[in-house]
């Protein structure tokens, strides 16, 4: 059996090269789904406080959220040791480029945990239907979610296209509670 990081590798090889493989009207159509999707999910829990990345272009297309009025909005800031800061956005909120290409929000008003009811809405590059979720492989939504993940629901979005039968796991790994793809909001097995 092959090393599982040797197979996390090839996996995130295959599956982002099916992503690119949609059309930019398929990405902009099923975005436009699973932002429905997954703001009515979030509404039906109760959920105030939206913790939300920022998309990259090949992801689903967060926008929508970005400025729904509904939600306290964060968007995370990369910190140098691998950690993860939640900033406080809304729709005159400034950006700069990050690592990776990633848009970061500008401020200092930072997430702190409350009783307010929060999701944490994550990019992922595969899925399964256990809710075991393949990253980028840098581990920054794991070892936050580890850290400040308790009562917190974590929702992975993704295109179908990124689903797999099986999602290999290492204990570091954090499963996640739903899965939205343009198809739907799939809820996961407790794990």
């Amino acid at each position: 059996m092959p090393d599982i990081s040797l197979l996390k590798h090839r996996l995130r090889q295959q599956v982002a090269n099916t992503r690119k493989q949609l059309k930019p009207e398929q990405r902009q159509t099923y975005s436009a789904q699973i932002m429905q999707y997954a703001r009515n999910h979030l509404l039906s829990k109760g959920v105030q406080c939206l913790l939300i990345y920022k998309a990259l272009p090949a992801e689903v297309n967060t926008d929508v959220l970005l400025v729904d009025d509904f939600f306290n909005v964060y968007v995370p800031r990369m910190l140098d040791d691998c950690g993860m800061a939640w900033v406080g956005i809304d729709a005159a909120s400034q950006w700069e480029k990050a690592g990776f290409g990633v848009s970061e929000p500008v401020g200092n008003t930072l997430w702190q945990p409350s009783s307010v009811k929060t999701a944490l809405l994550c990019p992922l590059l595969a899925f399964d239907h256990q809710g075991h979720r393949l990253g980028m492989g840098k581990g920054y939504f794991d070892r936050w979610l580890a850290k400040h993940g308790e009562n917190i629901e974590v929702v992975g979005l993704a295109y179908s296209c990124q689903e797999l039968s099986k999602v290999p796991i290492e204990p570091h790994d954090v499963p996640l509670a739903t899965i939205i793809t343009e198809h739907g909001v799939l809820s996961c097995p407790t794990v």
